[in-house]
């Protein structure tokens, strides 16, 4: 949206009329819109009535900084705070439409500073003012693939099976570099970065401020190891494990094939009693299920769980082979072995088919 307005700065209008839809139901679009104007900067270089545009931008942001919701607030206070910096010079010679303005921004914005200053707001207000899109990033100098398809998904948290290395491009017969949009950054500054803590939150209403200290964390992609898992979910479930002298074993039950939450509640209380390893869901979401929750009992408090959706299983296994775990599944075929019969290998993965279809074909080849 920056790029847009840099090169096409006949559609701030547009932009400015964004602020007037309305934004109740989801906070993402504002804060969207506010991050812009963060960047506000870069793209006033192009307007031709700087100063309409600068005092438009002063009074849009004034709103939103007195919003209901805790995270809009700080997104405003931020893009005030950005954006009068490039206002103030000509507050202070005088120019027409800013003097009367000068004293109410200065006065918000050193109270927000004074109640920022201590407490988990303080901590938020440090957080999104480091985060590396309002830092380090420029939105010119730092257009490129490399950006896009790699920089920002690393920095964001996200699986780094979906980041793309701008080698892969160069190994595209079909791609051809645009002076336009290069293929790597020409500056090394977001490279050195490491990924923020902070996540904007986009779930309603926050009663408290201070649920913002429960910043939201990337779950580790199932492709490292059980015992490579960050605490959340390997050392946190084990303490509270030990604590009860509860162990776990080295079985690892795979359930991404099974869709009801009923069967994954039943099932995830009957893995912590037996002290597996860990359940694999094909969506973490099931946990929130009030009928998972209803047969579970709080076991998924103890046990670890893992996130493999069935279109990335056949991975998942090849892995977990890789890893020296034996892959059985429960299955009755013609080559079957009973149960009770069975001796389990000491590290062993237990995939289990569907409630309906049991296991498909091209999972159990992997078997």
């Amino acid at each position: 949206m920056i790029l847009i307005l840099v090169q096409y700065p006949q559609h701030m209008d547009s932009f400015w009329t964004c602020f007037s839809m309305d934004h109740e139901k989801t906070k993402t679009s504002s804060c969207t819109f506010l991050s812009v104007l963060v960047h506000f900067n870069v793209i006033i270089s192009n307007l031709k009535d700087e100063a309409v545009q600068l005092r438009t931008a002063l009074d849009i942001i004034l709103q939103w900084c007195f919003n209901h919701n805790f995270s809009v607030r700080l997104y405003a206070l931020l893009a005030l705070k950005r954006v009068w910096s490039l206002a103030e010079v000509r507050a202070e010679e005088g120019a027409e439409g800013f003097g009367g303005l000068s004293t109410v921004i200065k006065a918000c914005l050193n109270q927000a500073e004074a109640m920022q200053s201590t407490g988990n707001a303080n901590k938020n207000w440090i957080r999104i003012q480091e985060h590396f899109f309002f830092g380090a990033f420029h939105p010119i100098r730092d257009y490129s693939v490399e950006t896009i398809f790699y920089t920002f998904p690393s920095l964001s948290e996200l699986a780094d099976d979906e980041w793309i290395p701008p080698w892969k491009f160069e190994k595209l017969s079909c791609f051809s570099e645009s002076p336009s949009f290069p293929l790597r950054n020409p500056a090394p500054d977001l490279n050195q970065l490491q990924p923020g803590d902070w996540i904007q939150q986009d779930k309603g209403e926050q009663s408290k401020e201070d649920r913002w200290t429960e910043v939201q964390k990337k779950i580790t992609p199932w492709r490292l190891g059980i015992n490579e898992q960050e605490p959340e979910l390997q050392l946190v479930p084990q303490q509270r494990a030990a604590r009860l002298g509860k162990l776990h074993g080295a079985l690892l039950v795979v359930a991404s094939l099974i869709d009801k939450p009923t069967n994954l509640g039943g099932l995830c209380r009957t893995c912590e009693i037996f002290g597996a390893s860990a359940l694999v869901l094909d969506s973490l979401r099931h946990v929130g299920d009030k009928s998972f929750q209803s047969l579970s009992v709080s076991s998924e408090l103890w046990l670890p769980l893992l996130e493999v959706k069935p279109m990335e299983l056949t991975d998942f296994l090849q892995v977990k082979k890789s890893e020296g775990y034996c892959i059985v599944g429960v299955e009755q075929t013609a080559n079957s072995q009973s149960l009770q019969d069975y001796k389990f290998p000491e590290k062993t993965l237990l995939l289990l088919g569907n409630e309906r279809e049991g296991i498909p074909c091209q999972f159990a080849a992997n078997v």
